[in-house]
């Protein structure tokens, strides 16, 4: 008598079944959108709400001065607009080790100088590849699309200040091209001053690494084959 197990459909036989990609459920793409533009909204307008507070200050064209003619005394005629800014330490606390300070950043992270021009294209392909993998992820996926939400936030919010953010201090020339920063954690022993769209790309890129180790060890603990499907043999 043939076995039951003969009778069966081999599944491995069986097609797999098609991916659903997000970029075709308008749900997807709508909260993909959604997520990337609160995102973005939240880091402009809490730079402008910050700059424009802390900048608006009684008193700030005397420490304007002040700075300059200390630099001056260091430096020499040496010393540019974001020297001065630095030098007037334009903070306000928020919490135990936690503050505002302004503060702009030519470069791109930890104050590495890079050519404008490289910054611009390494952006550009950073959302090229944010819009790829998104439009080719499953539509369940949720974590991995809001992950890819976040880091377009990022890059879409720093790439703006690169492009045209200005900062003006009383009596001397614009910080122009500039990222915008402000979230200053040097209480907490963390040096770097930072904005929320840093916090977006870290929280986006730390969500991707736990994504991919999660599946990296399910597929690990998956059966190599038939043999492994808890099935039993005919015979």
């Amino acid at each position: 008598m043939p076995s039951a197990d003969k009778e069966r459909p081999d599944d491995s036989a069986r097609p797999a079944p098609s991916r659903r990609l997000a970029v075709r459920s308008p749900i997807c793409v709508a909260v993909f959108l959604a997520v990337s533009a609160a995102g973005l909204t939240a880091d402009l307008l809490t730079k402008h709400a910050v700059f424009q507070s802390l900048l608006g200050r009684p008193g700030l064209a005397d420490d304007v001065r002040l700075a300059q003619a200390r630099l001056r005394a260091r430096h020499g005629e040496g010393f540019s607009s974001r020297d001065v800014l630095e030098e007037c330490q334009l903070r306000r606390p928020v919490c135990p080790g936690v503050q505002l300070t302004l503060s702009t950043n030519p470069g791109v992270v930890f104050g590495i100088n890079v050519p404008r021009p490289a910054v611009a294209v390494a952006t550009a392909i950073t959302m090229a590849l944010v819009f790829y993998f998104f439009a080719t992820s499953d539509r369940r996926a949720w974590a991995v699309q809001a992950a890819l939400a976040l880091i377009l936030a990022g890059a879409m919010g720093n790439l703006y200040d690169r492009l045209f953010s200005k900062v003006e201090l009383p009596g001397i020339e614009p910080i122009r091209n500039q990222v915008r920063d402000f979230i200053d954690c040097s209480g907490l022993h963390y040096p770097w001053v930072f904005n929320v769209a840093d916090v977006l790309l870290v929280v986006g890129v730390a969500l991707l690494v736990v994504h991919w180790w999660i599946a990296g060890r399910g597929v690990r603990r998956k059966p190599a084959g038939p043999s492994g499907s808890g099935r039993s043999v005919g015979r």
